[in-house]
């Protein structure tokens, strides 16, 4: 039996979609290239908040460290903004981290009915699809998006997986969603970044007006730089896996 494969190009979609198991969790800019950063690096575990509160608490009583902004802002208190800049070995090895992002965390917390969550970026993408491939069952992938709202670079992502998976996995899909995210990925192929940059001018403003957002922007559009994939193994929390 063919596998399908379905896309969500914004988290409050995700309830009128069909339901598959098996989920793969998109926010390229930033929190999916942050926590496939920081797995890589050694980082014991990411954990996903929607609420700011709680990671707050987990650095007082358990000595996490929490990582989160809102609207690109760092929260309060927090030890990093959502950058996997700053995921570096020297700052999250053998530690337990805490993130709560706009986005990302957001859309985690409005996933359900579901098997098993992988966390996927261009970062990892080989990896994630060879784990696909591997598991050979259908999939949904879900994109995060940018304020409730449909993010071109996640949805060129997600064409991008879903193109390799038809053409080297036999996949198939019913969804008009993965025709059109596999025509955008094919328009920008090659050139992601500079896709973005043309087509998303609210990013493109913050990469000319914030050195750290560019700094961001020009690390998460490396492919297949960590050979891991984030999976979330007990409710919320991610860890890495081969």
């Amino acid at each position: 039996m063919t596998p399908d494969i379905d896309i969500v190009f914004a988290p409050d979609l995700y309830r009128f979609h069909q339901k598959h198991f098996n989920i793969v969790l998109i926010d390229i800019l930033r929190f999916t290239s942050s926590m496939t950063t920081a797995l890589s690096n050694g980082a014991l575990s990411v954990e996903t908040f929607a609420d700011e509160e709680t990671p707050l608490k987990l650095k007082k009583e358990q000595n996490y460290l929490i990582c989160g902004e809102y609207k690109g802002i760092q929260l309060d208190g927090y030890d990093f903004n959502n950058s996997p800049v700053d995921m570096t070995k020297e700052n999250v090895e053998c530690r337990k981290l805490a993130f709560c992002t706009t986005n990302g965390t957001y859309t985690r917390s409005v996933i359900y009915d579901y098997d098993k969550i992988l966390a996927g970026s261009f970062l990892n993408f080989s990896a994630l699809c060879k784990r696909l491939k591997n598991d050979n069952e259908p999939v949904t992938l879900v994109c995060s998006g940018s304020g409730r709202k449909p993010a071109v670079e996640d949805i060129i992502f997600a064409g991008k997986v879903a193109n390799y998976l038809i053409e080297n996995c036999d996949y198939g899909f019913t969804e008009e969603a993965v025709s059109m995210a596999i025509n955008l990925h094919k328009m920008s192929k090659g050139r992601e970044k500079d896709f973005v940059l043309e087509t998303a001018p609210t990013k493109a403003s913050r990469v000319k007006q914030n050195p750290k957002y560019a700094a961001d922007f020009d690390f998460v559009f490396q492919e297949d730089i960590f050979n891991i994939v984030p999976e979330e193994t007990s409710a919320f929390k991610f860890e890495a896996r081969k």
